[in-house]
């Protein structure tokens, strides 16, 4: 019981593994759930099931598992942060298109969100620059 006190990898890992866990079976439970029936049940035009949400959900573990993968090669490290930030965007992307639902709601608000994204981008890197960070 000691040695699992004193290191920090299973004090953290462990109890995010098992969340992880209860989640997928939680998901799992969600799929095998009866569906209610009758007029309660109100269905947004196009929006997923749970089937597709656990997919989702896959995706972005497989993203993440490529970038736990990446760090462990001697890459380039400009190469590296770019194919971090590159995955890191992409599993973003796919969050608030689905999570937020902004893949099912009007185009207008996808552009909003998508240009205050790059605005706040583009400011946060210009802030860097300016005090003096090597981004590069």
């Amino acid at each position: 019981m000691k040695a699992f006190l004193e290191d920090p990898a299973l004090l953290v890992g462990l109890p995010l593994l098992l969340l992880g866990l209860l989640g997928l079976g939680m998901a799992g439970l969600t799929m095998l759930a009866p569906q209610p029936s009758g007029a309660a049940v109100v269905r947004h035009r196009g929006h997923p099931g749970p089937e597709e949400y656990v997919r989702v959900g896959l995706t972005l573990g497989a993203i993440t598992a490529v970038e736990v993968i990446i760090y462990y090669f001697n890459i380039p490290r400009a190469l590296f942060v770019s194919m971090l930030m590159a995955l890191s965007l992409t599993k973003f992307m796919i969050v608030v298109m689905w999570f937020m639902h902004l893949k099912f709601d009007s185009r207008l608000l996808s552009t909003v969100f998508a240009t205050g994204l790059l605005a706040a981008m583009a400011v946060f890197t210009v802030v860097l620059v300016t005090l003096g960070a090597n981004i590069v």
